[in-house]
């Protein structure tokens, strides 16, 4: 592997938009770039200048003792008291002065030296690129917008035009580097924020690999380069792409593009049975590599292919969802409405489709950005994860929104006629009998996954992020602890949660893990809590009386430690990324591949540690959008929150084939522990 160190070093001042940094099969390097590669490219020169006219600090390594002391409390809430002795003796094994753990601890800090963020290759390859299973559902999340009143295609035309226009004013802004650079607002408020990510969500996918997967970002033209821009947009399972930009004649107004898409809508019905090529990127990581090489043997496919790569964004034109489509809660009517559908089914639609039988043709899965618009007004995305968190996708979400809802959409036809511009071109597939039975394989594989997702969009009406900070607590440390007492109550014990943390402080800095299920944790739902051995129902624990003074000591306890736990992550001191490194560090310094690893990683523990039985988000919305995600582990839950002003946006998720999981019964849960935390939050002082 070459390491630079830094990337002003590795281009000159005049950089060529063809010679771009490659990020691919988890290795780094400086590469001319052919015009069909599908090598992920973006150029790090380029991306300083324009995103830190502010250096950033590099991410830092924290001591060592300090992780391994932290590592040893997180796991105290998850083990037995033998357990803990034994953990305890690796630790301090693995940490002693001169060990393993200190001369891995130096190579991190040599490491640190040479690049701009010495995890960001070691966390791209282990949270994404090295992941095998289908990534619908399983880290695809799902958006879902307020829904529209359509009457007729050209509604749905002129609407998803205007997402689309908006998306090239936004893409004009990335290409003057012009995006406004962000700021922190709370700890070591003013400093500013890695803006990498926001550059690498347009014009960008996700590549099969067998063994690892790889990413496309298109590269940043050089000041006054005139570029070219197209979309692919699906409708009834055909993919067609439309130029929506040229170098030599500009952009396509809205009317212009409105023209396309109505072309689209007005062809695709008329094909018959085109190949549901789509289902092909909801498959398995490692068969799907294998078919879309195949698939590349025909040129067609190859220009098809990098036509899909290289698109601004993918457009889904799609059909509802049948009313009772994976109706197997009962739900009330709060929220969202789209032609008698709730905003759970929504939901569902804006995550996978609906399946082979549904929309699931109807998507690209590896793209970044999937805008989603059906004909009964539901309407979304769907995004690819490991190029962006949620806040950079939903802040481009909410303002290509609020500029398609700015305006009522006219009734009558485009007065500027497409007749000038040749049609949308239809993608054709030259494919073998090997491909259609890839693709049949595909879309079974899907739909089982579709029908075992447990999904719920409950909406918490009780009180909102107001009443929260009345009571002097950040929100998110309100709700991670109310998560972890419905966790509690249900099932008598915490699990190793994961909350993302930001750490856009530093030089390409995305996330770090706020492991919310803490000793003060623990300490306090047990005291709101206790077990009852005649309780044969799933809640394992019911309440007892603790004085409220007790409870609110605790419960202090329990904010301070969250607390604590999240400034630290965000400043760079928390753990998941350093443990992540140490023995990423031991894998590369060992001497042989057949060398064990050291036993801190090889313990149950650290197994236990990390598998993430509540995986855990805040997407704050300034719309009434909201978005979710499925579960990490089977026998896990997804929860995604989303506090307003007088009530929580909660998008839960499980797996129907778990026999411990329900999110009807971890929604129950739930708003009892709100109701339960706000009648002790607001009790007589005493």
């Amino acid at each position: 592997m070459t390491h630079y160190n830094d990337v002003g070093d590795c281009f000159p001042d005049s950089v060529s938009p063809s010679r771009c940094l490659i990020y691919c099969n988890g290795v780094c390097k400086v590469k001319h770039l052919l015009e069909r590669s599908f090598l992920c490219c973006f150029c790090l020169k380029t991306y300083f200048i324009f995103c830190f006219k502010e250096k950033l600090p590099k991410l830092p390594v924290p001591p060592l003792e300090n992780t391994l002391r932290k590592y040893e409390k997180t796991l105290q809430p998850l083990l037995s008291d033998q357990e803990k002795e034994r953990i305890h003796k690796i630790i301090e094994e693995f940490g002693k002065p001169g060990g393993h753990g200190s001369k891995l601890q130096l190579y991190l800090e040599n490491r640190r030296e040479k690049l701009d963020n010495w995890a960001y290759e070691y966390w791209m390859n282990d949270m994404y690129l090295n992941y095998r299973e289908p990534i619908a559902i399983n880290s695809n999340p799902g958006m879902v917008f307020p829904p529209r009143k359509f009457t007729t295609i050209l509604d749905v035309a002129r609407f998803a035009a205007r997402l689309i226009d908006a998306a090239l004013d936004h893409k004009e802004i990335l290409n003057r580097k012009a995006l406004p650079i962000e700021k922190a607002t709370s700890r070591e408020a003013g400093q500013p924020l890695c803006m990498a990510q926001f550059y690498r969500i347009l014009g960008a996918s996700r590549l099969p690999g067998k063994k690892r997967d790889s990413q496309y970002v298109c590269p940043v033209p050089k000041d006054g380069e005139q570029t070219s821009e197209h979309i692919i947009v699906i409708c009834r399972s055909q993919l067609y792409c439309v130029p929506i930009q040229a170098g030599d004649r500009g952009r396509l107004n809205e009317d212009e593009i409105c023209s396309q898409l109505l072309y689209i809508l007005d062809d695709a019905p008329c094909l018959s049975n085109p190949p549901p090529i789509g289902l092909l990127t909801g498959w398995k990581r490692s068969l799907w590599a294998e078919a879309r090489e195949d698939l590349m043997k025909e040129e067609r496919n190859t220009r098809n292919l990098d036509l899909i790569t290289k698109a601004l964004v993918v457009v889904c034109l799609d059909e509802g969802l049948p009313n009772n489509f994976n109706c197997r809660l009962q739900r009330g009517g709060k929220g969202h409405i789209a032609a008698g559908r709730d905003e759970t089914n929504l939901a569902h639609q804006m995550l996978h489709g609906g399946g082979s039988t549904h929309n699931s043709a109807n998507r690209w899965f590896d793209k970044t950005i999937q805008l989603v618009i059906s004909g009964d007004g539901a309407c979304g995305l769907c995004y690819e994860h490991s190029n962006a968190e949620g806040i950079a996708v939903i802040q481009l979400a909410e303002k290509l929104w609020k500029h398609a809802d700015s305006f009522t959409i006219p009734s009558e036809v485009p007065a500027s006629s497409s007749s000038h511009l040749p049609p949308p071109e239809r993608l054709e597939w030259l494919l073998e009998a090997t491909d259609h039975k890839r693709i049949e394989e595909a879309g079974l594989y899907l739909d089982n996954l579709v029908k075992d997702l447990d999904f719920q969009v409950f909406r918490y009406n009780g009180y909102g992020k107001e009443f929260m900070k009345s009571c002097k607590v950040s929100p998110d440390v309100y709700i991670q602890l109310a998560l972890q007492l419905t966790y509690y109550r249900l099932y008598g014990k915490l699990t190793a949660t994961y909350e993302s943390a930001s750490v856009r402080r530093f030089r390409l800095g995305r996330v770090d893990c706020i492991r919310s299920a803490s000793p003060e944790a623990l300490a306090w739902v047990k005291a709101m809590s206790q077990p009852k051995e005649d309780d044969t129902s799933n809640k394992k624990v019911t309440f007892h009386l603790v004085s409220d003074d007790k409870k609110i000591l605790l419960w202090n306890e329990a904010v301070a430690a969250q607390t604590t736990e999240m400034v630290e992550n965000i400043l760079g001191q928390g753990i998941d990324l350093h443990i992540l490194g140490l023995r990423e560090a031991a894998k590369e310094t060992a001497p042989t591949a057949a060398s064990p690893l050291p036993k801190l990683f090889t313990d149950a523990s650290y197994r236990l540690v990390n598998k993430f039985l509540l995986s855990t988000s805040q997407v704050a919305t300034s719309t009434n959008s909201f978005m979710g995600y499925g579960p990490v582990e089977s026998d896990g839950y997804g929860a995604s929150y989303n506090p307003k002003t007088d009530c929580i946006i909660f998008c839960l998720s499980a797996f129907w084939s778990s026999e411990v999981t329900s999110t009807s019964k971890y929604a129950q849960s739930l708003e009892e522990s709100l109701n339960i935390m706000q009648s002790l939050l607001t009790r007589p002082s005493t």
